[in-house]
């Protein structure tokens, strides 16, 4: 039996639970925190164009970063929302960045229970903000608290790790996988088509703070609350007190990953870190360059990510499979050569409606679809080589370092395909960048080792 097979037998009784309950409310927890994320994807064009027309004058936050766009090049209001858009991810991905090792390794010194309680607690805040944001700077405090929060995955994930010995390693991840699969399908869509639901404009309405996008920020909140009491009230602590950390309490870097004892573990989170670059650079510009080429509005884009998230699903059912005949690593290195060809599709539809033409729209599906299929192959198999690779008291902290490069990569992928989109006016140069950053990332993936052989060789 692996080391985490008696793992039921060390933990007290109050704790233990059948397996596939606690895998369930896992997935639960996972689902929910990513809906109430992902809502507001959708809605980025339209909300940042809001805030531009409404308050873009001197004297605010979003007037003086109007006046700074329009001094960098920036002549049009598309432009303006492709920057914002970018810094606004970045931002929270920054925080993210920080906090998500962070987490994770209180996780490992405190349980995974009470570190979910209080991240969760903290986005609950943060949606709620966002339900009276009348003001510009107020949506940047809701991402500021938000990125701060992070980690809840990084925690959920380690937690799977807890439940599962290593021939099952795969399973646990796969769950956190398709939660977050089926996540980013269901909070896009809530949200493009909460969109259209608004409060009338009346000014008590606005004396409140309320705006076009209060109803969806009322849904968020509300997922985010019910998220945090069914994980007070029915999440098991997963990690019994003698299996935690013994170090003492300390604040670790966010540059831990230099420390990490397994090699493999390093090398396999900065593959992840130039896969996420590339693909997060897509993510963070997809509703803008929806909106350029086919004049998309929010519930367009929902179904756009309803197809994508079916192809990351579809694709993450298919990896346990894909596993068990070509191993981790195959399955990972055949999704970035699926991602390298996908970029390549998108990045050849012409920038504008007329060059594109009436086919233009299926192409873009059928290379979006593709992205969307190759990350389903990879994430969870990157997740479950970490955990292979690292020792039971260290699951919460190598998972943490893991996302933190996912974070780093989302800091570094916005704002670098905002900036590559806002001066050339044109998506090329961001999918071809992302094409060509697959092959720094199959080779390093091509040079891990057998995970067996890894923990041998420890």
């Amino acid at each position: 039996m692996g080391r985490n097979g008696s793992i039921f037998a060390s933990m007290s009784a109050p704790a233990m639970q059948p397996q596939r309950r606690v895998l369930g409310l896992i997935f639960l927890t996972v689902f929910m925190d990513i809906v109430g994320f992902s809502i507001i994807i959708p809605l980025f064009p339209h909300l940042l164009d809001h805030y531009i027309r409404t308050e873009g004058s001197a004297g605010t936050l979003i007037g003086s970063l109007n006046s700074a766009a329009e001094w960098m090049g920036g002549d049009t209001v598309f432009k303006k929302t492709v920057l914002f858009g970018g810094l606004l991810s970045t931002l929270y991905s920054l925080l993210q960045f920080i906090f998500s090792p962070i987490w994770g390794a209180l996780s490992d010194q405190l349980g995974r229970r009470r570190i979910l309680t209080i991240t969760l607690a903290g986005n609950a805040l943060s949606y709620l903000l966002w339900i009276f944001a009348g003001q510009f700077w107020v949506v940047v405090v809701t991402r500021l608290v938000s990125g701060m929060m992070a980690g809840n995955i990084a925690v959920a994930s380690a937690a799977a790790a807890d439940i599962t010995d290593e021939k099952e390693r795969t399973k646990g991840m796969a769950v956190v996988g398709i939660a977050i699969g089926l996540g980013f399908v269901f909070g896009p869509v809530i949200g493009g088509l909460a969109s259209s639901v608004q409060f009338d404009h009346g000014p008590s309405v606005g004396s409140f703070g309320l705006n076009p996008f209060s109803v969806p920020a009322i849904i968020a909140a509300s997922m985010a609350l019910l998220n945090f009491l069914l994980v007070l009230k029915f999440f098991p602590e997963t990690l019994a007190p003698e299996r935690r950390a013994r170090a003492d309490a300390k604040r670790p870097s966010v540059f831990d990953l230099a420390t990490v004892r397994s090699a493999a573990v390093r090398r396999t989170s900065f593959a992840n870190l130039v896969y996420q670059v590339a693909f997060t650079g897509m993510e963070n510009t997809i509703v803008f360059l929806t909106f350029a080429l086919f004049v998309y509005s929010p519930r367009d884009n929902a179904w756009l990510f309803l197809f994508n998230g079916a192809c990351m699903i579809f694709a993450q059912g298919l990896a346990r499979q894909l596993v068990k005949r070509l191993g981790q690593r195959k399955v990972i290195m055949l999704g970035m050569l699926i991602a390298s060809v996908a970029f390549f599709v998108v990045a050849w539809i012409p920038p504008t409606p007329a060059a594109a033409g009436d086919g233009a729209e299926t192409i873009f599906y059928l290379g979006l679809g593709l992205i969307s299929f190759a990350t389903g192959l990879i994430l969870p198999s990157v997740s479950a080589l970490v955990s292979l690779y690292s020792d039971a008291s260290e699951q919460g902290r190598n998972l943490g370092i893991l996302r933190s490069a996912g974070s780093l990569a989302r800091v570094i992928g916005p704002v670098t395909a905002a900036l590559l989109y806002f001066h050339f006016g044109s998506h090329f140069w961001v999918y071809i960048g992302g094409a060509l950053l697959m092959v720094p990332a199959i080779w390093v993936v091509r040079g891990l080792p057998d995970p067996d052989s890894e923990r041998l060789k420890a």
